[in-house]
C-alpha cells in the first residue's frame, strides 16, 4: 500500500506566504520545503504574524516572552465555554497527502492538543497528542486520532488548532513552528514492552518468535534479578541475553521505572544516567540509546536529561505519526487491548505512518490478546500493508 510522501505543486502554491512572518506579509516566497532521505518537511506557519488566523472560540494573542523560533509564539486561552479553536482558511487547496503535523507546544496544565485538516466538504482528518505541563516550547509529533468522512487529503482547505478543556479551564497553551512531515511509503509498526517484566520472556517472546518479529524491552536495571533466588517478577539477567539473541533490543525505562517528574528520594538525572551506564556495561550498548518515559510522564528537566543520554525516546498516546521532528517525543499507543491494537494496525495500514504499540506485564489473558494482535499484524504484513521495525531503524531512517 504505497503512500504519497511528496508535496504537490498545488501545495507549494497554496502555501505561498504561509510562513506568516512579517517580512512575507502574506505575499512572500513559497513555504520552506526540505527533502532528504529521511522524508519531506514543510514549515507551514511560524506565528510571527497572526492575521491569517481567526479565533471563533477563546482568544489568540502574540507572546514575545515564550518562543521556539522567531520573535514570538501564539498564546491560546479558552473562553467562557472552556474551549479554544483557531482557524486558518487556505487561499488554494493544499495537497497534504501522506503528511502529519508537528507543532511546538507548551501548556500550563496537561492537555490533549488537536490539529484538524478539513477539505472543502468539511470531511476531516483529526490529529492529536498529549502534552504535559512544565516544559518549554518543544516540537511534538502528532498521531492520528480519527478520520471523519472521506477527507480528500490532496485538497485541504482549512487548518484548525483546538483544545477542549472540559468543565474547568486548564490554562493557556502556547504554540509555534507548525510543520508538516511525510510518512513512510508503507506503514511501520514497532512492538514495545515496558518495565522489564519476566513475562517479556515467558509470554511475549514465544508469540513473537512464531513470526520472527523483533521487539523492544524497556527494562529497569535496578530491578533485574541476578538469578532465581532473587524474588520478584522482573527479568533474570540471563533472560536479557536470550531476548537479545532472539533479536530484541534491550533499552531503558530508567533505573527503577518511577515517574521521573515526582520523585521524592531519587534524582531523575541519576535514574536516567545510571540505567544507560548499566546497559552499556552489560553489553547492551545499542539498546542504551533508546528510552521510554515511565508512565509516559516528562517535564522540561527530564526531556533535557533524556536528550543528553539517548537518541530516541517514547511517550504520548496516538498512532500513525510521521517522520519524527523531535526524536525524544516519539508517539506510541500505551497498553492497548486486542481490539484497540488491531484498530490501530488497520488505521496504520490504511493511512500509513509509524505506530508503536507498548505493552506492560502480561498475564494469560493479555498473552492471548497479544497473540491475537500479532496474528493480525502478520496478516497485514503478509499483504504488504505494514512492516515491523525496531528502534534502530526508526532512529536511522525516520527522524528528521
Amino acid at each position: 500500500m504505497k503512500r504519497r510522501t511528496y508535496l504537490s505543486a498545488a501545495f507549494a502554491t497554496a502555501l505561498a506566504g504561509c510562513s506568516s512572518s512579517e517580512e512575507s506579509d502574506g505575499e512572500g516566497p513559497d513555504a520552506e520545503q526540505r527533502s532528504n532521505e529521511n522524508g519531506t518537511a514543510v514549515a507551514f506557519d511560524d506565528f510571527e504574524n497572526l492575521d491569517a488566523w481567526d479565533a471563533p472560540l477563546g482568544t489568540l494573542s502574540a507572546d514575545e516572552s515564550r518562543t521556539y523560533t522567531g520573535s514570538q509564539s501564539a498564546k491560546l486561552e479558552s473562553g467562557s465555554d472552556n474551549q479554544f479553536r483557531i482557524v486558518r482558511e487556505l487561499s488554494e487547496p493544499a495537497d497534504l497527502s501522506g503528511m502529519r503535523p508537528c507543532l511546538a507546544v507548551s501548556t500550563e496544565h496537561e492537555a490533549d492538543m488537536v490539529v484538524q485538516l478539513l477539505d472543502e466538504d468539511e470531511n476531516r482528518m483529526v490529529f492529536r497528542q498529549q502534552v504535559h505541563r512544565g516544559t518549554p516550547l518543544v516540537q511534538t509529533n502528532f498521531g492520528v486520532d480519527t478520520v471523519d468522512g472521506e477527507p480528500d487529503m490532496s485538497a485541504i482547505s482549512e487548518v484548525q488548532l483546538l483544545r477542549w478543556t472540559g468543565d474547568d479551564d486548564k490554562g493557556a497553551v502556547w504554540v509555534d513552528d507548525l510543520r508538516f512531515v511525510s510518512t513512510p511509503d508503507v506503514g511501520k509498526v514497532m512492538l514495545q514492552f515496558d518495565g522489564g517484566y519476566e513475562t517479556d520472556y515467558t509470554h511475549a517472546l514465544p508469540v513473537l518468535q512464531e513470526y520472527d518479529y523483533p521487539a523492544v524491552s524497556f527494562i529497569t536495571p535496578g530491578r533485574v534479578r541476578e538469578d532465581e533466588r532473587a524474588t520478584g517478577d522482573h527479568l533474570l539477567r540471563e533472560q536479557l541475553d536470550e531476548l537479545a539473541d532472539a533479536g530484541w533490543t534491550i533499552a531503558s525505562h530508567s533505573m527503577h521505572g518511577l515517574d521521573l517528574t515526582s520523585l521524592s528520594d531519587r534524582d531523575p538525572e541519576s535514574e536516567i544516567r545510571d540505567a544507560t551506564e548499566w546497559l552499556e556495561d552489560e553489553g547492551f550498548e545499542d539498546g542504551a540509546q533508546y528510552f521510554a518515559y515511565p508512565q509516559g510522564m516528562y517535564n522540561g528537566d527530564t526531556l533535557e536529561f533524556v536528550a543528553e543520554h539517548h537518541d530516541l525516546a517514547f511517550a504520548g498516546l496516538y498512532p500513525s505519526q510521521g517522520f519524527a521532528t523531535n526524536p525524544h517525543l516519539c508517539s506510541r499507543v500505551d497498553g492497548p487491548d486486542a481490539g484497540t491494537a488491531q484498530s490501530m494496525l488497520d488505521l496504520t495500514a490504511e493511512v500509513g505512518g509509524i505506530t508503536s504499540l507498548a505493552f506492560g506485564q502480561l498475564d494469560d489473558g493479555s498473552r492471548s490478546a497479544l497473540a491475537e494482535t500479532i496474528g493480525h499484524l502478520n496478516e497485514l504484513e503478509s499483504a504488504g500493508d505494514l512492516e515491523v521495525i525496531g528502534p534502530s531503524e526508526m532512529a536511522e531512517s525516520f527522524v528528521r
